[in-house]
Protein backbone atom coordinates (compact mmCIF):
# COMPACT_ATOMS: atom_id res chain seq x y z
CA UNK A 1 0.00 0.00 0.00
CA UNK A 2 1.76 3.30 -1.12
CA UNK A 3 2.46 5.05 1.74
CA UNK A 4 0.45 8.40 2.89
CA UNK A 5 3.48 11.10 2.19
CA UNK A 6 4.63 9.55 -0.85
CA UNK A 7 2.36 11.21 -3.63
CA UNK A 8 2.03 14.73 -1.77
CA UNK A 9 5.96 14.46 -1.85
CA UNK A 10 6.11 14.31 -5.87
CA UNK A 11 3.31 16.28 -6.37
CA UNK A 12 4.49 18.84 -9.76
CA UNK A 13 5.23 22.00 -9.24
CA UNK A 14 5.02 23.14 -13.13
CA UNK A 15 5.68 27.13 -13.79
CA UNK A 16 2.18 28.94 -14.90
CA UNK A 17 4.48 30.29 -18.10
CA UNK A 18 4.83 26.25 -18.68
CA UNK A 19 1.21 25.27 -18.41
CA UNK A 20 0.25 28.31 -20.46
CA UNK A 21 2.42 27.08 -23.14
CA UNK A 22 1.40 23.78 -23.39
CA UNK A 23 -2.35 25.09 -23.56
CA UNK A 24 -1.45 26.99 -26.45
CA UNK A 25 0.51 23.86 -28.42
CA UNK A 26 -1.85 21.06 -27.10
CA UNK A 27 -5.17 22.84 -27.50
CA UNK A 28 -5.00 26.28 -29.16
CA UNK A 29 -6.10 27.70 -25.73
CA UNK A 30 -5.03 31.15 -24.03
CA UNK A 31 -6.45 32.49 -20.85
CA UNK A 32 -5.95 33.27 -17.24
CA UNK A 33 -4.79 30.60 -14.56
CA UNK A 34 -5.41 30.45 -11.20
CA UNK A 35 -3.90 27.59 -8.98
CA UNK A 36 -6.54 25.32 -7.34
CA UNK A 37 -6.24 23.06 -4.48
CA UNK A 38 -5.03 19.11 -4.75
CA UNK A 39 -3.57 17.33 -2.28
CA UNK A 40 -1.35 15.20 -4.55
CA UNK A 41 -1.81 17.18 -8.05
CA UNK A 42 -1.61 20.24 -10.03
CA UNK A 43 -4.33 22.26 -11.05
CA UNK A 44 -5.41 25.67 -12.71
CA UNK A 45 -8.29 27.03 -12.97
CA UNK A 46 -8.29 28.07 -16.72
CA UNK A 47 -10.87 31.32 -17.57
CA UNK A 48 -11.74 32.64 -21.23
CA UNK A 49 -11.18 35.96 -22.72
CA UNK A 50 -14.23 37.31 -20.76
CA UNK A 51 -12.82 36.08 -17.57
CA UNK A 52 -15.16 33.63 -17.12
CA UNK A 53 -13.79 29.87 -15.60
CA UNK A 54 -14.11 27.95 -18.78
CA UNK A 55 -11.33 24.54 -17.96
CA UNK A 56 -9.39 23.01 -15.56
CA UNK A 57 -5.88 22.03 -16.17
CA UNK A 58 -5.22 18.85 -14.14
CA UNK A 59 -1.08 17.88 -13.69
CA UNK A 60 -0.95 14.52 -12.62
CA UNK A 61 1.27 13.38 -9.47
CA UNK A 62 4.63 12.23 -10.76
CA UNK A 63 3.97 8.79 -9.55
CA UNK A 64 1.03 8.49 -11.02
CA UNK A 65 0.79 5.48 -13.62
CA UNK A 66 -0.73 6.54 -17.14
CA UNK A 67 -2.81 3.36 -16.79
CA UNK A 68 -4.55 4.60 -14.28
CA UNK A 69 -5.44 8.29 -15.57
CA UNK A 70 -6.90 6.56 -18.63
CA UNK A 71 -8.93 4.37 -15.61
CA UNK A 72 -10.36 7.69 -14.71
CA UNK A 73 -11.39 8.87 -18.14
CA UNK A 74 -13.48 5.62 -18.77
CA UNK A 75 -14.92 5.63 -15.78
CA UNK A 76 -15.75 9.39 -16.16
CA UNK A 77 -17.21 8.57 -19.56
CA UNK A 78 -19.48 5.74 -17.94
CA UNK A 79 -20.68 8.08 -15.69
CA UNK A 80 -21.59 11.15 -18.21
CA UNK A 81 -23.44 8.43 -20.40
CA UNK A 82 -25.50 7.56 -17.28
CA UNK A 83 -26.77 10.92 -16.63
CA UNK A 84 -24.35 11.63 -13.84
CA UNK A 85 -22.86 15.14 -13.99
CA UNK A 86 -18.79 14.96 -14.42
CA UNK A 87 -16.31 16.91 -15.99
CA UNK A 88 -16.21 16.14 -19.83
CA UNK A 89 -12.22 15.78 -21.20
CA UNK A 90 -11.21 18.20 -23.85
CA UNK A 91 -9.00 16.47 -26.32
CA UNK A 92 -6.05 17.88 -28.45
CA UNK A 93 -5.34 18.75 -31.86
CA UNK A 94 -4.22 15.37 -32.33
CA UNK A 95 -6.95 13.84 -30.32
CA UNK A 96 -5.22 12.60 -27.31
CA UNK A 97 -7.37 12.45 -23.79
CA UNK A 98 -3.72 12.44 -21.98
CA UNK A 99 -0.95 14.07 -22.63
CA UNK A 100 2.94 14.39 -21.11
CA UNK A 101 4.53 18.03 -20.32
CA UNK A 102 7.67 16.06 -20.31
CA UNK A 103 7.48 15.62 -23.86
CA UNK A 104 6.33 12.88 -23.80
CA UNK A 105 6.67 11.52 -20.51
CA UNK A 106 4.93 12.69 -17.19
CA UNK A 107 4.12 15.11 -15.87
CA UNK A 108 0.65 13.59 -17.49
CA UNK A 109 -1.67 16.15 -18.40
CA UNK A 110 -5.49 16.31 -18.77
CA UNK A 111 -8.29 19.34 -20.02
CA UNK A 112 -11.62 18.95 -18.25
CA UNK A 113 -14.26 21.01 -18.63
CA UNK A 114 -15.48 23.65 -16.07
CA UNK A 115 -19.17 22.38 -13.92
CA UNK A 116 -20.63 25.03 -12.99
CA UNK A 117 -21.91 25.64 -9.54
CA UNK A 118 -20.26 26.15 -6.04
CA UNK A 119 -18.71 23.61 -3.65
CA UNK A 120 -21.23 21.86 -1.44
CA UNK A 121 -18.60 23.31 1.62
CA UNK A 122 -19.79 26.96 0.96
CA UNK A 123 -23.58 26.23 1.51
CA UNK A 124 -24.48 27.20 5.26
CA UNK A 125 -27.02 24.39 6.16
CA UNK A 126 -28.29 22.14 3.34
CA UNK A 127 -32.01 22.10 2.87
CA UNK A 128 -32.40 18.19 3.94
CA UNK A 129 -33.44 17.42 -0.49
CA UNK A 130 -29.95 18.15 -0.96
CA UNK A 131 -29.10 15.46 1.20
CA UNK A 132 -31.32 13.45 -0.44
CA UNK A 133 -30.20 14.35 -3.97
CA UNK A 134 -26.31 13.74 -2.70
CA UNK A 135 -27.28 10.13 -1.91
CA UNK A 136 -29.42 9.41 -5.27
CA UNK A 137 -26.36 10.91 -7.79
CA UNK A 138 -24.21 8.66 -5.85
CA UNK A 139 -26.45 5.87 -6.14
CA UNK A 140 -26.62 6.51 -9.84
CA UNK A 141 -22.46 6.61 -9.67
CA UNK A 142 -22.41 3.35 -7.96
CA UNK A 143 -24.92 1.42 -10.21
CA UNK A 144 -23.31 3.11 -13.54
CA UNK A 145 -20.01 1.62 -12.26
CA UNK A 146 -21.23 -1.52 -11.47
CA UNK A 147 -20.33 -3.34 -14.29
CA UNK A 148 -17.24 -1.27 -15.06
CA UNK A 149 -13.87 -2.85 -14.29
CA UNK A 150 -10.40 -1.77 -15.09
CA UNK A 151 -7.08 -3.53 -14.26
CA UNK A 152 -5.80 0.13 -13.14
CA UNK A 153 -8.76 0.20 -10.52
CA UNK A 154 -7.80 -3.15 -8.50
CA UNK A 155 -4.90 -1.26 -6.66
CA UNK A 156 -3.16 -0.70 -3.40
CA UNK A 157 -4.62 2.74 -1.48
CA UNK A 158 -4.90 3.80 1.78
CA UNK A 159 -8.65 5.21 1.49
CA UNK A 160 -9.55 1.58 0.12
CA UNK A 161 -12.25 0.64 3.20
CA UNK A 162 -11.17 -2.81 2.83
CA UNK A 163 -7.13 -2.07 4.51
CA UNK A 164 -8.95 0.98 7.07
CA UNK A 165 -8.51 -1.28 9.82
CA UNK A 166 -4.62 -1.38 8.80
CA UNK A 167 -4.21 2.46 8.41
CA UNK A 168 -6.28 3.01 11.55
CA UNK A 169 -3.78 1.70 13.69
CA UNK A 170 -0.72 2.29 12.33
CA UNK A 171 -1.68 6.12 12.90
CA UNK A 172 -2.80 5.95 16.23
CA UNK A 173 0.49 6.62 17.91
CA UNK A 174 0.49 9.02 15.78
CA UNK A 175 -2.22 11.07 17.57
CA UNK A 176 -0.72 13.14 20.08
CA UNK A 177 -4.17 13.49 22.22
CA UNK A 178 -4.32 10.99 24.13
CA UNK A 179 -8.08 10.78 24.98
CA UNK A 180 -8.02 10.87 20.67
CA UNK A 181 -5.49 8.00 20.29
CA UNK A 182 -7.73 5.25 23.04
CA UNK A 183 -10.89 6.35 20.75
CA UNK A 184 -8.72 5.84 17.80
CA UNK A 185 -7.65 2.44 19.29
CA UNK A 186 -11.46 1.56 20.26
CA UNK A 187 -12.78 2.13 16.88
CA UNK A 188 -9.79 -0.49 15.16
CA UNK A 189 -10.96 -2.75 18.18
CA UNK A 190 -14.69 -2.40 17.22
CA UNK A 191 -14.15 -2.39 13.63
CA UNK A 192 -12.15 -5.76 13.91
CA UNK A 193 -15.35 -7.73 15.67
CA UNK A 194 -18.00 -5.81 13.80
CA UNK A 195 -17.00 -5.14 9.88
CA UNK A 196 -14.15 -7.17 9.10
CA UNK A 197 -16.57 -10.38 9.41
CA UNK A 198 -18.62 -8.97 7.34
CA UNK A 199 -16.53 -7.61 4.36
CA UNK A 200 -16.96 -11.36 2.58
CA UNK A 201 -20.85 -10.76 2.37
CA UNK A 202 -20.53 -7.10 0.43
CA UNK A 203 -21.01 -6.43 -2.84
CA UNK A 204 -17.45 -5.46 -4.77
CA UNK A 205 -17.13 -2.99 -7.68
CA UNK A 206 -15.48 0.27 -8.74
CA UNK A 207 -16.15 3.62 -6.71
CA UNK A 208 -15.68 7.09 -7.20
CA UNK A 209 -15.00 6.44 -3.23
CA UNK A 210 -14.45 10.52 -2.27
CA UNK A 211 -17.66 12.34 -2.49
CA UNK A 212 -16.43 15.04 -0.01
CA UNK A 213 -17.82 18.34 0.08
CA UNK A 214 -15.10 19.70 -2.04
CA UNK A 215 -15.78 17.41 -4.41
CA UNK A 216 -19.14 17.94 -4.86
CA UNK A 217 -20.44 20.68 -6.92
CA UNK A 218 -23.76 22.29 -6.41
CA UNK A 219 -26.71 24.67 -8.29
CA UNK A 220 -26.18 28.06 -7.09
CA UNK A 221 -29.83 27.64 -4.85
CA UNK A 222 -27.86 24.91 -2.88
CA UNK A 223 -30.78 22.34 -3.50
CA UNK A 224 -29.25 19.73 -6.41
CA UNK A 225 -26.14 18.42 -7.06
CA UNK A 226 -24.75 19.67 -10.16
CA UNK A 227 -21.13 17.72 -10.37
CA UNK A 228 -18.69 15.28 -9.02
CA UNK A 229 -15.14 16.36 -8.83
CA UNK A 230 -12.04 14.41 -8.71
CA UNK A 231 -11.45 10.55 -9.89
CA UNK A 232 -8.42 10.21 -7.64
CA UNK A 233 -9.10 7.80 -5.18
CA UNK A 234 -11.23 5.75 -7.60
CA UNK A 235 -11.08 2.47 -6.88
CA UNK A 236 -12.30 -1.43 -6.86
CA UNK A 237 -13.64 -2.17 -3.34
CA UNK A 238 -16.53 -2.40 -1.34
CA UNK A 239 -19.72 -1.39 -3.41
CA UNK A 240 -21.79 -0.03 -0.44
CA UNK A 241 -18.70 2.53 0.70
CA UNK A 242 -19.78 5.13 -1.75
CA UNK A 243 -22.86 5.37 0.48
CA UNK A 244 -21.10 5.17 3.55
CA UNK A 245 -18.44 7.92 2.28
CA UNK A 246 -20.98 10.57 1.34
CA UNK A 247 -23.12 10.10 4.58
CA UNK A 248 -19.17 10.05 6.75
CA UNK A 249 -18.48 13.56 5.56
CA UNK A 250 -21.87 15.24 5.01
CA UNK A 251 -22.40 14.84 8.87
CA UNK A 252 -19.26 16.29 9.79
CA UNK A 253 -20.23 19.65 11.54
CA UNK A 254 -24.04 18.54 11.53
CA UNK A 255 -26.50 19.34 14.53
CA UNK A 256 -28.47 16.01 13.86
CA UNK A 257 -25.98 13.63 12.34
CA UNK A 258 -28.39 11.11 12.03
CA UNK A 259 -30.89 12.70 9.85
CA UNK A 260 -28.57 13.72 7.59
CA UNK A 261 -27.27 10.07 7.41
CA UNK A 262 -31.04 8.93 6.84
CA UNK A 263 -31.58 11.18 3.78
CA UNK A 264 -28.26 9.97 1.80
CA UNK A 265 -29.12 6.46 2.56
CA UNK A 266 -32.52 6.47 1.30
CA UNK A 267 -31.57 8.77 -1.86
CA UNK A 268 -28.66 6.49 -2.18
CA UNK A 269 -31.13 3.13 -1.55
CA UNK A 270 -33.15 4.67 -4.79
CA UNK A 271 -30.61 4.78 -7.36
CA UNK A 272 -29.07 1.80 -6.35
CA UNK A 273 -30.87 -0.89 -3.28
CA UNK A 274 -28.68 -1.72 -0.78
CA UNK A 275 -28.53 -5.06 0.23
CA UNK A 276 -29.88 -6.50 3.64
CA UNK A 277 -26.02 -7.07 4.65
CA UNK A 278 -25.18 -4.02 3.30
CA UNK A 279 -27.71 -1.68 5.43
CA UNK A 280 -26.18 -3.85 8.23
CA UNK A 281 -22.58 -2.89 7.28
CA UNK A 282 -23.39 1.21 6.96
CA UNK A 283 -22.61 2.61 10.12
CA UNK A 284 -19.10 0.73 10.57
CA UNK A 285 -18.33 1.51 7.10
CA UNK A 286 -19.09 5.42 7.81
CA UNK A 287 -16.94 4.61 10.88
CA UNK A 288 -14.06 3.03 9.18
CA UNK A 289 -13.92 5.99 6.85
CA UNK A 290 -13.45 8.91 9.63
CA UNK A 291 -11.21 6.82 11.50
CA UNK A 292 -8.82 6.08 8.36
CA UNK A 293 -9.34 9.92 7.56
CA UNK A 294 -8.32 10.60 11.21
CA UNK A 295 -5.55 9.11 11.56
CA UNK A 296 -4.09 9.68 8.13
CA UNK A 297 -4.06 13.19 8.84
CA UNK A 298 -2.16 12.47 12.26
CA UNK A 299 0.45 10.92 10.42
CA UNK A 300 0.91 13.22 8.05
CA UNK A 301 0.86 16.19 10.51
CA UNK A 302 3.89 14.19 12.12
CA UNK A 303 5.60 13.70 8.93
CA UNK A 304 5.00 17.18 6.57
CA UNK A 305 2.06 19.40 7.93
CA UNK A 306 -0.35 20.56 5.23
CA UNK A 307 -3.51 22.21 5.54
CA UNK A 308 -5.47 21.07 3.00
CA UNK A 309 -5.25 17.36 4.40
CA UNK A 310 -6.12 18.49 7.80
CA UNK A 311 -9.74 20.69 6.87
CA UNK A 312 -12.08 18.41 7.96
CA UNK A 313 -9.78 16.65 11.06
CA UNK A 314 -11.47 18.82 13.84
CA UNK A 315 -15.20 17.96 12.35
CA UNK A 316 -13.90 14.08 12.35
CA UNK A 317 -13.23 13.89 15.79
CA UNK A 318 -16.34 15.31 16.80
CA UNK A 319 -18.37 13.03 15.06
CA UNK A 320 -16.31 9.75 16.05
CA UNK A 321 -17.38 11.24 19.48
CA UNK A 322 -21.08 11.23 18.46
CA UNK A 323 -20.97 7.78 17.16
CA UNK A 324 -19.17 6.88 20.93
CA UNK A 325 -22.54 7.50 22.21
CA UNK A 326 -25.31 6.04 19.35
CA UNK A 327 -25.25 2.36 19.91
CA UNK A 328 -24.67 0.47 17.06
CA UNK A 329 -27.49 -1.36 17.19
CA UNK A 330 -29.53 2.42 17.28
CA UNK A 331 -27.68 3.19 14.36
CA UNK A 332 -28.78 0.32 12.32
CA UNK A 333 -32.46 0.75 13.14
CA UNK A 334 -31.88 4.25 11.77
CA UNK A 335 -30.84 3.07 8.43
CA UNK A 336 -33.26 0.45 7.96
CA UNK A 337 -36.00 3.10 8.70
CA UNK A 338 -34.35 5.30 6.01
CA UNK A 339 -35.24 2.72 3.22
CA UNK A 340 -38.42 1.39 4.92
CA UNK A 341 -37.47 -1.95 5.65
Amino acid sequence: MTHPTTQVDSRPTISRSAVAQALRRWWGLKGSLEDLPSERDQNFLVRDASGEPAHVLKIANLAEDRAFLDCQEQAMQALSEAGVPVQQVRTTFDGQAIVGLGDPGPPWCRLLSWLPGRLLATVENPEPALWTDLGATMGRSATALMDFDHPAARRAIQWDVQVAGAVIARGIDDVADGVRSRLLAGIAEGLRADLVPRLPSLRRSVIHNDANDHNVVVDDAGLRVAGLLDFGDLVHSVTAHEAAVACAYAMLGRADPATVLQRIVAGFDATCALTEDELDALPSLILARLGASVAISALQSRLAPDPYLRVSEDPAWALLDWFETMPRSALRIAVHEAVGR
